[in-house]
């Protein structure tokens, strides 16, 4: 199954300036997730649309991150939304303080490059992947992200208030049917023990190649295999 780019054009900033620093950040956050899992996609920028696209083809979907996806025969037709002030936290200094506005705005650009990537891997392999596979992949993919920025400027140690904000203290967007709240309030748990596994046996002790093997290997579970590795906070010890 091949991965094409939605029929709506893609959304182009200009030369210089906020929007042109925000999508070469979004470049960053793919290139980033790329590297932790050891896969390859096409650039996410390409497959970006505007809130118009988004309301027209999925308006009951989130308006600050949304993942459009059609299939068509063989082909996967897939775009990416984020709001303007989504791509905005994403240009905001390495050691800037994370507050909640950065970490709300730059969680859900990296919650939908990692359904991007994660669909396109799939796609890839010639694989299925279930909305709860994606959305798990996705709460743990956010704590990753942030975690590694935090390893990046010495502040790894700050995991569990990272896991706390983002798996205890997150709320669901109202409105959503009752369906769609299981599976968000699920795929939150799955990535919750999976995280605090994670941080007691890798991230304390900043075994960060092991870490990132041990990842990688979760990343290609699929189905009840991967639930049961994240529900189960299952971590190989790796070397």
């Amino acid at each position: 199954m091949s991965l094409g780019r939605s029929g709506a054009p893609p959304r182009v900033a200009s030369r210089g300036g906020p929007k042109a620093a925000a999508l070469e950040a979004l470049a960053q956050l793919q290139q980033l997730l790329q590297s932790l899992h050891g896969i390859q996609a096409a650039p996410v920028c390409d497959f970006l649309v505007a809130d118009a696209v988004r309301r027209r083809l999925a308006p009951d979907a989130s308006p600050h991150e949304a993942l459009l996806v059609l299939e068509s025969g063989e082909e996967l037709h897939v775009a990416l939304f984020l709001e303007d002030g989504v791509l905005a936290q994403l240009a905001r200094g390495a050691r800037e303080p994370w507050t909640h506005q950065r970490l709300q705005g730059f969680c859900a650009a990296a919650e939908g490059v990692s359904h991007f990537l994660y669909l396109s891997h799939r796609a890839q392999q010639g694989g299925s992947v279930s909305q709860l596979e994606m959305e798990a992949q996705g709460e743990l993919d956010k704590y990753l992200a942030v975690l590694l920025q935090l390893w990046a400027v010495g502040r790894r140690t700050a995991s569990p208030e990272l896991r706390r904000r983002l798996f205890e203290r997150s709320a669901l967007r109202p409105g959503l049917p009752q369906a769609e709240r299981e599976r968000y309030r699920l795929s939150s748990a799955l990535a919750s023990a999976c995280a605090r596994a994670l941080e007691a046996r890798y991230v304390i002790a900043g075994r960060l190649e092991s870490l990132l093997r041990e990842v990688r290997r979760l990343y290609r579970l699929s189905g009840g295999e991967k639930f049961s590795a994240l529900a189960q906070g299952a971590v190989a010890w790796a070397a």
